[in-house]
């Protein structure tokens, strides 16, 4: 990953990876393990997406009145 890039909208720099990898560094091992485990049949997990509309007002009515909020990449 190139630096100051991120993978998509509200994503992690490298440089965070690299500052927080002592941190951050067994959940990546351990979804990586149980995905290896799974003998490459939980992948499908990776792309996973769950998406809310939040009312921006009291009477939403159209689609523009919802806020889209999403959490990408969730491993279950």
């Amino acid at each position: 990953l190139p630096t100051r890039k991120v993978p998509y909208p509200d994503g992690f720099t490298a440089e965070f990876l690299h500052a927080c990898w002592s941190i951050v560094k067994s959940n990546f091992v351990a979804v990586f393990q149980q995905l290896y485990d799974m003998h490459g049949r939980g992948f499908h997990h990776l792309n996973q997406a769950l998406l809310t509309l939040l009312p921006k007002r009291a009477d939403a009515s159209t689609l523009g009145d919802y806020r889209p909020i999403s959490l990408i990449h969730l491993v279950v």
